[in-house]
């Protein structure tokens, strides 16, 4: 039976986010250079476990070739990143491929990023002193867009996580320091803090001072988060919070500090500092990690791990990787 003839049934069904992605994968890994024999024949075996993996497959290929449609400093901002930043260019391509044609014009019509705007690539953190004196440090894969004016002071986090002291505004009027995320609105109050987006709720740990949240859809609502609490809010709520711990910000030093980490989260952490996939086989995601690891030398981290736990390294290409039993 042909291609066309065996997703001809399924063409209007939805395909999950998980094989997108993975579509996604393969898809960075053909762009980065010729794949080897054994490579090609996994993704030959990829594409024939189902329909749905093929129409993920024929979706992605289509889409690679409408790159060549944008404007020019789109194809540009594009390559740029498909090169320095592996992952997110692998979500960028999934999250095309979920949106479908609205989201691809939308994305196709957006403006891309410019210089005025802060950005860290995958596995890149950024120390940045602000002109009002705040220091700044962006965590991995983040985007912080700035909007100071005679108001306010505010710092959009579209994604990431940052790290914030605040300096005293030298302003007449001394102007309020704000952060905005999807779930509504941060506001400093003399203080060191650290903001992490989540999938819906935005994470905020206290370390000096103290932090007002203001849920986007009850303004209303303001919770104040003393030095030493930590807590996460959606658009609706503010959650209980709970003792801030100050080693979940290693990351500044270059450094992943775990102390019993459930191995999925020990994973899943380490993936946001690696180009590609990492994953964890769900045989081993109950086991518990232990101790300080370098995040500037993600390959010498999976190294430790593989030598301190009954775990091995299984890759399928460079950039998609499994730690599963030993």
């Amino acid at each position: 039976m042909s291609v066309a003839a065996r997703l001809a049934p399924l063409e209007g069904a939805a395909i999950s986010k998980q094989i997108l992605t993975e579509a996604a994968t393969w898809l960075m890994e053909l762009h980065e250079g010729p794949l080897s024999q054994r490579q090609r024949a996994q993704l030959d075996e990829w594409r024939q476990r189902s329909a749905e993996h093929e129409r993920a497959w024929q979706k992605a290929t289509a889409l690679m070739g409408k790159f060549d449609a944008l404007s020019p400093s789109g194809a540009a901002a594009l390559r740029t990143v498909s090169m320095r930043e592996r992952r997110g260019a692998v979500k960028l391509v999934a999250l095309l491929l979920v949106a479908g044609p609205a989201g691809w014009l939308a994305c196709r019509n957006a403006p891309w990023p410019d210089a005025g705007r802060l950005r860290t690539a995958t596995g890149e953190r950024r120390d940045i002193v602000l002109d009002d004196g705040t220091q700044l440090t962006l965590n991995t894969d983040t985007h912080v867009d700035m909007s100071f004016d005679h108001a306010r002071r505010m710092l959009h986090l579209r994604r990431g996580e940052i790290l914030v002291t605040t300096a005293r505004d030298s302003a007449n009027v001394p102007r309020p320091f704000l952060v905005g995320v999807g779930e509504g609105a941060i506001r400093a109050l003399g203080t060191r803090f650290a903001v992490r987006q989540l999938d819906g709720r935005s994470q905020v740990a206290v370390f000096e001072g103290a932090v007002e949240l203001r849920p986007r859809d009850a303004p209303s609502i303001a919770t104040v988060i003393p030095a030493g609490r930590q807590s996460a809010f959606s658009r609706a709520r503010v959650e209980p919070s709970s003792e801030a711990d100050e080693t979940a910000i290693a990351w500044q030093h270059g450094m992943l500090i775990a102390d019993r980490m459930p191995m999925a989260q020990f994973v899943a952490e380490l993936n946001r500092y690696r180009r590609g996939t990492l994953r964890c086989d769900p045989a081993v995601a109950g086991l518990t990690v232990s101790g300080a690891f370098p995040l500037v030398d993600i390959s010498l981290t999976l190294s430790l791990l593989e030598q301190t736990r009954p775990v091995k390294l299984r890759y399928v290409s460079r950039f998609w990787a499994t730690v599963g039993p030993a």
